[in-house]
């Protein structure tokens, strides 16, 4: 039995020591193994091979995508008198994509404009959503939500009730 990781170097040789003590076998029979892998990086993404020797040798192949939890979300607010409000919302370090959108007290959600832009790295996103506002009552919260399949079922949430806009056409800044 032997198995590979994208780089090479994990080798499972009738149960050999491994050389990445990261690596755990967890189970091993005559038609599985598992193996737990810790503390993951970039590097350990790609597709891992195993192969099973019998008279013939049997192939198994698993692509591994390592997901980055995008940060929590910082919003931005700024007020002009003929253009109304403007909230942004920015989040970065995320991978794939998030998903931006807002939602409102009347349980309206919203798409806002969202752009992403990758990394310097080639990997992780910088996203932002913009939503602007025409007319609002002070009662009223707009909330900024990031999704993610690496916040599993959670979401991220930054909010801004609209009774601590200033008077004037000013800018905030709110985490």
């Amino acid at each position: 039995l032997s198995c590979t990781n994208p780089c090479g170097v994990l080798d499972f040789l009738f149960l050999a020591v491994l050389r990445d003590q990261r690596y755990k076998l967890l189970h091993y029979s005559k038609d599985e193994l598992s193996i737990q892998l810790s503390n993951l990086t970039q590097q350990d993404e790609g597709i891992y091979r195993c192969l099973y020797y019998t008279r013939h040798v049997r192939t198994k192949s698993q692509n591994v995508e390592i997901l980055a939890a995008p940060s929590h979300p910082v919003l931005e607010i700024s007020q002009d008198e003929e253009r109304g409000i403007k909230l942004s919302c920015h989040s970065q370090g995320g991978r794939p994509q998030p998903q931006i959108s807002w939602l409102l007290d009347n349980g309206i959600e919203l798409p806002g404009d969202t752009r992403h832009q990758l990394g310097a790295d080639g990997k992780k996103w910088s996203s932002r959503s913009t939503l602007r506002i025409l007319s609002y009552s002070p009662q009223v919260t707009a909330s900024c939500i990031i999704q993610h399949p690496a916040l599993g079922p959670h979401s991220l949430l930054a909010s801004f009730p609209f009774q601590d806009l200033p008077s004037s056409g000013t800018a905030a800044l709110l985490s």
